[in-house]
């Protein structure tokens, strides 16, 4: 729900996924760590805390949001839609995961499922980028959607279905027409 109303995923806008997916991975430690099980970061969970506050020193209006740079190997400025930055508590390393939201209705643009690595690969080690030192590309969207577009799809580290995601967030739950 978002802001106490129930609202179908297909009339939602996908920078309203993107926010509420967001913020239920900085406020439930149940869906972060759930979210982190799906990457090959599972099994840090429960040792590793998100920088949120960091993110938000820069000088974006959301702290997820808007990660833009230049990516020289594939000659092209491009956009993370949802960049969430972790530390390791035991060691203070960093890692980030590069997620991609695609709605059921929507598709790829040219080169943005090849630009994802890339892109994660040119934006680390970078203390603009805080820095981290390993990352996933991450994938959510639809069953169908993947089926759809399933090489580009394969592009990506890990998948996490709006299917599962609805048991979390109601707002990717469709009623059944993504199944």
């Amino acid at each position: 729900m978002l802001h106490g109303k129930r609202i179908d995923v297909m009339s939602k806008q996908e920078c309203d996924l993107d926010q509420a997916f967001a913020d239920k991975v900085k406020e439930s430690t149940e869906f972060c760590w759930w979210v982190l099980d799906h990457t090959k970061f599972r099994g840090l969970a429960a040792d590793v805390r998100l920088l949120h506050e960091e993110q938000g020193k820069t000088d974006r209006k959301v702290w997820w949001k808007h990660w833009w740079c230049f990516v020289p190997e594939i000659e092209e400025q491009r956009e993370t839609d949802i960049f969430l930055v972790f530390q390791i508590e035991a060691n203070g390393k960093r890692f980030a995961l590069h997620i991609e939201n695609k709605r059921e209705n929507g598709k790829f643009s040219d080169g943005q499922a090849e630009g994802y690595g890339p892109r994660a690969r040119h934006m680390m080690s970078k203390d603009e980028y805080l820095d981290y030192s390993d990352f996933e590309t991450v994938l959510i969207a639809p069953s169908t959607f993947r089926k759809k577009y399933r090489e580009e799809c394969d592009l990506f580290g890990a998948y996490i279905s709006y299917e599962e995601i609805a048991n979390f967030i109601p707002e990717f739950d469709s009623g059944g027409s993504m199944s």
